[in-house]
């Protein structure tokens, strides 16, 4: 049938025909998948805070489709709300903020997300019932003064509970996250790795590029032979003249791609393979070398015992180095994926096919590992799918395990000593640099604990702002005296003036930018997927400058 009209004669279209899918998380399966996915609907996180830091983190995460959210919040719905929370309107003046916050939040996404709420305070729920926060995926602290926050923070270290930490101060807000052991299955780095296996090849690889006889094929193959297979043939005719050895010398190098070079044919048209193979000569000779993060995955692996409530990364990662100590060589399992290259279809398919047969072979040995010490320790062999399995082995070779520094530790001793600071470019230590206002903001965290308000909320006369700005600038020396700096270059006492001067305000535009930074790094988190930043992002709304620091 037609469609219906409007009575401006436009056809009126159901939603059903005018998306391209009926799937409302099309484009973001795209970035994590349906692995991605399932951890966000699983996740259960805990709100600390119902103000606008809160609120802007939250919706990035309800949008996405977390399963469930709990917000804490003592406070009723002021004017200052309606000024600066877009979740909360004139009709819930007078009410708990949480229940606003809960129920407009969960208006985003009725269908897959529920949200709660409970009327109290954050820092009091913190001191009297410990246990209540024991049963969530993560916990999202917002705008918490530091004494509840060092007692929540350690509550969350000890049971190994993801704690993201959001502050806002003005035009200046902070995002601190804490790990104990965060681990990473699908790291995703900038540059894709493709795993040849060129320097240790496996035997089905070697038969393979032998069945081509690069001298006397035609010309139309010759053109289109994968230049997979023109390295292996550059690299035996490079060790047979060499005595075994591999090119290691900038001048050695530089012959290799000179002989590659030749063993092109002089055709009308330039053979793009040889080009290609020369390009990516590298691959040939540089040394397979696992990076410092797999090393530590593996050493772990090694010396941590496996117990039936272990994750399942690391019954992955103990099969891993099973696998690795054995069949392996040293080296995680074959990927099984291979890039575009200029070749015909059917010799691009079977070497396609190779390296995936070769990869699937591997999984077996690593699924057969899973399953033994899985049935060992009473926990059914088939409890770990054999889907995360390949996506573990697929990715074996960018695992990362990232553990931040506590926030105790921080509290104690940051992270800013000497040695640090003399770390950091000339760029990264400019005036407006986060390293400058994170001790400014540490030393009102410091004022806030020992006067029990903010600084510059006791009034907005000259002197009682002088006098606020006097005792932080204070306990931003005592701040750098943990560290172990004796003085730090451009730093002063406008710091301390510029945190007393914003009075603990929360503006909506620099909510809604860490916010937005914050509901990042909880997907990161929830789906184990990118590395998150470690530690601290101070970010700096007067001159739009971000920095992440390690304190």
């Amino acid at each position: 049938p037609c469609p219906t009209h409007t009575d401006l004669g436009s056809p009126r279209f159901s939603l059903a025909e005018v998306m391209a899918t009926d799937n409302k998380y099309d484009r973001q399966l795209r970035l994590w998948g349906k692995g991605g996915q399932k951890c966000l609907a699983e996740a259960n996180v805990l709100v600390l805070g119902a103000g606008p830091i809160a609120t802007e983190t939250m919706k990035n995460l309800v949008l996405p489709g977390i399963g469930r959210f709990t917000v804490v919040d003592a406070g009723l719905v002021t004017a200052t709300d309606l000024g600066n929370n877009f979740f909360v309107d004139p009709d819930f003046l007078g009410r708990p903020r949480a229940e606003a916050v809960a129920a407009l939040l969960s208006e985003m996404n009725p269908d897959d997300c529920v949200g709660t709420s409970r009327v109290e305070d954050p820092a009091v729920l913190v001191a009297s019932e410990p246990a209540f926060f024991h049963g969530f995926s993560l916990i999202l602290a917002t705008q918490l003064p530091e004494a509840p926050l060092e007692t929540l923070a350690q509550m969350c270290w000890d049971a190994d509970l993801p704690l993201v930490v959001v502050r806002s101060n003005g035009l200046l807000a902070t995002l601190r996250l804490q790990l104990p052991d965060h681990e990473i299955t699908e790291s995703k780095p900038d540059i894709e790795f493709y795993d040849f296996r060129l320097m240790n090849p496996f035997p089905e690889l070697e038969q393979h590029c032998s069945e081509y006889d690069l001298e006397a094929m035609p010309d139309q193959d010759h053109a289109h032979t994968p230049y997979v297979v023109l390295l292996m043939h550059a690299v035996r005719r490079w060790r047979d003249e060499k005595d075994g050895a591999m090119p290691k010398t900038f001048a050695q190098k530089k012959e290799f791609k000179a002989m590659l070079q030749n063993m092109a044919r002089d055709l009308k048209e330039p053979e793009l393979n040889f080009a290609e193979a020369v390009a990516q000569a590298h691959r040939a000779y540089a040394p397979v070398e696992l990076s410092e993060h797999m090393v530590a995955c593996c050493t772990a692996a090694r010396e941590r015992e496996l117990t039936a409530d272990s994750s399942d990364f690391r019954f992955l990662a103990r099969a891993l180095v099973e696998f690795m100590d054995a069949e392996g060589q040293g080296l995680p399992p074959v990927t099984g994926t291979i890039p575009d290259m200029e070749a015909d279809t059917s010799k691009y398919v079977r070497l396609q096919t190779l390296y995936a047969n070769k990869a699937a072979q591997d999984v077996q040995a690593i699924a057969t590992r899973v399953a033994h010490h899985l049935e060992t320790l009473g926990r059914q062999p088939d409890s770990i799918s054999r889907e995360m399995i390949e996506l573990f082995c697929r990715n074996a070779w960018n695992l990362r395990v990232l553990r931040t520094r506590s926030i105790a530790e921080e509290l104690a001793a940051p992270n800013i000593d000497a040695d640090t600071i003399e770390d950091l470019s000339q760029v990264e230590l400019h005036p407006q640099a986060g390293l400058f206002w994170y001790i400014a903001l540490r030393g009102a965290d410091r004022f806030q604990r020992e006067q029990g308000r903010l600084p510059g909320l006791a009034g907005l006369d000259a002197a009682t702002l002088e006098a606020d700005a006097e005792s932080v600038w204070g306990h931003m020396q005592l701040v750098l005296q943990q560290a172990g700096v004796e003085d730090l270059e451009h730093l002063s006492k406008d710091y301390a003036r510029e945190v007393t001067r914003y009075g603990g305000a929360e503006l909506h535009n620099i909510a809604a930018v860490i916010g937005g930074m914050a509901s990042q790094e909880v997907i990161k988190v929830l789906t184990h997927q990118w590395v998150p930043a470690n530690n601290t992002v101070v970010f700096n709304g007067i001159a739009g400058f971000c920095q992440t620091l390690e304190v």
